[in-house]
């Protein structure tokens, strides 16, 4: 389930026409960003994160942006031929450091 709606996304994409091709993308997209927020919070069924939490929703927002433009970015470059820039290898690290705040289980090293 996502934390964010196709609404909130297609403003932040600046898309103005939503077609089912469209929204069905963007719901993609939100969808895979609420499952990498539900891993990194090791959040369960039982333990779920409240939805309406400004925090998750923009983290929620500002993965599925980027899963949205990862399409420009195949196989980690972006960029042109003369001004070309390699992507980090984990593009999740820096969402999963803000949701520090709303970790509730820590593992055992």
């Amino acid at each position: 389930m996502a934390y964010a709606t196709i609404s909130e996304l297609a403003a932040a994409l600046r898309i103005t026409t939503l077609t089912p091709e469209v929204e069905a993308r963007l719901t993609a997209c939100l969808d895979a960003a609420a499952v990498e927020i539900d891993d990194a919070l090791c959040r369960t069924a039982e333990d779920p994160i409240d939805a309406a939490n400004p925090l998750v929703n923009r983290v929620n927002l500002m993965r599925a942006v980027e899963w949205y433009k990862a399409n420009d970015a195949a196989f980690g470059i972006l960029g042109t031929d003369e001004n070309a820039m390699r992507l980090p290898k984990s593009t999740f690290a820096r969402h999963a450091v803000t949701l520090t705040p709303l970790r509730t289980r820590w593992g055992i090293a």
